[in-house]
């Protein structure tokens, strides 16, 4: 069998052809970056070329003139077309630039024609999604302002001394119980509520206004000293703040008409303060949830010029040594090493950056009982309806992030293992390795010991 038995019959929308000569050009689009005294430039791949094709064609025969006519008309249509190369075969293309047709008075009953093609691709627009983050930020804020013209109307004018001494008194316990409950959790908040016991009687004693003092509470939440972006530090931010929520010191008492007027008028005046730190802390959590980092792929692979250093983090390791003999300095659960590499580098992060499919989904549902407990019992419209928004974008968002994490699962190696050999065992992929090492805080990844470790389910 001949290899021009393999060949196609060469068509453009259908119509037929003859093909003399073909060229076509192929390749990767690259960016060559070059620096002020820096001998190598970088080439930066932008990803695959355009297929380009030119066909020199040609039609023969006594009906030529008609052959060419059918053809400058498939040739003159608007849009993509398929083209039956003879050496590539079908595709779909767009004529590129002119096509050239000529006639030779020494070529009778034929005419040539040159084409150029380029392939057709396909329009890609952008996605439209929902910036969750900035949604749920928008809705705190929305929210932070509802509740400081809820409470706006909160005060003890009018009220006798010992009516007013006894929501004071209600209102310290109230604080107590912050206090002790942030007490390892953020020292700061746990400080900002001492302070504010001390000046209860100023904030809510007339001529006070509910605003001034929800103003200092959401102070008091903002005070946290731990939130740097360490992402187990910013989860139990969130479950302390709402876990104070439901705890019964800062329940609702009811009002029931068999008291005294004095009576309800101070657990009202009770309930009011003790709604504005549930409804501030819940406030405060879901803010906390936008400072979440996104889930991102851990680990970074790279070619790497031999003579360049290349920083690597890996967690809990101290004091490695360089190919200089310099050590790295150790710092909290992360120090940083530079080494050299001739080849592809991974690094792996920082395992205060990991966050995991099981921490968000305790977020998500500790946030959505105190929004919902919160729910039933407010009475004011417009805080229900903020509480409504800020739920349904919590977990929107929640969900986005889910979306990105994989589920985790717990792996025991059978012995002490290299982290790069677990990772192509479990994974079929050495990439994985630093992963591994940063979820689990391995002082080594070179030697994993036999122990449950966290790790992605895939």
């Amino acid at each position: 069998m001949s290899w021009k038995d393999n060949l196609q019959d060469a068509s453009l929308r259908g119509i037929a052809f003859k093909v003399d000569g073909d060229e076509a050009t192929f390749g990767r689009r690259v960016q060559v970056h070059e620096y002020p005294n820096r001998d190598k430039p970088w080439a930066e791949d932008l990803g695959r070329a355009t297929r380009r094709f030119s066909v020199q064609a040609y039609l023969i025969g006594d009906d030529f003139f008609e052959q060419r006519n059918r053809l400058i008309e498939a040739i003159e249509k608007p849009g993509s077309c398929t083209l039956v190369h003879p050496y590539y075969g079908e595709m779909t293309v767009v004529v590129d630039d002119a096509v050239r047709v000529s006639h030779l008075q020494s070529e009778g009953r034929m005419c040539r024609v040159s084409f150029s093609f380029v392939e057709c691709g396909e329009l890609s627009f952008p996605t439209a999604g929902l910036a969750t983050g900035q949604k749920l930020s928008s809705s705190v804020s929305f929210l932070d302002d509802v509740i400081s013209s809820a409470f706006g109307a909160f005060g003890m004018d009018g009220l006798p001394d010992f009516l007013q001494d006894g929501v004071l008194d209600e209102a310290t316990g109230m604080f107590s119980t912050v206090t002790s409950a942030f007490q390892y959790v953020d020292s700061g908040i746990s400080a900002a509520s001492r302070l504010i016991q001390g000046d209860l009687s100023v904030l809510l004693s007339p001529p006070s206004s509910g605003m001034s003092f929800v103003n200092r509470l959401q102070t008091m939440w903002r005070a946290g000293t731990r939130l740097t972006g360490n992402t187990s530090d910013l989860m139990s931010m969130i479950k302390g703040l709402t876990g104070v929520t439901v705890d019964s010191g800062l329940a609702p008492r009811g009002v029931w008409k068999t008291d005294s007027k004095t009576a309800q008028a101070q657990t009202t005046q009770r309930n009011y303060v003790a709604q504005a730190v549930r409804i501030t802390a819940i406030s405060e959590a879901a803010a906390t949830v936008t400072s979440l980092p996104q889930p991102a792929n851990r680990t970074v692979t790279r070619q790497q010029d031999p003579q360049q250093p290349v920083a690597v983090s890996h967690p809990a390791v101290s004091n490695i040594r360089t190919d200089s003999g310099s050590a790295a300095s150790d710092t909290d659960t992360t120090a940083t090493a530079t080494v050299s590499a001739s080849s592809g580098v991974t690094t792996s992060l920082d395992n205060s950056t990991v966050i995991s499919w099981d921490d968000l989904a305790q977020v998500r549902d500790s946030l959505n009982e105190a929004i919902d407990l919160e729910m039933e019992r407010v009475s004011d419209d417009g805080l229900y309806q903020a509480l409504v928004t800020v739920r349904t974008d919590v977990n929107r968002d929640i969900s986005a992030r889910l979306e990105q994490v994989e589920r985790m699962t717990e792996r025991t190696p059978s012995q002490v293992t290299p982290a790069l050999v677990l990772a192509a065992d479990w994974y079929d992929s050495a990439s994985r390795a630093g992963d591994i090492t940063a979820r689990n805080g391995i002082r080594h990844p070179g030697f994993v010991p036999v122990q449950s470790l966290r790790v992605p389910v895939r």
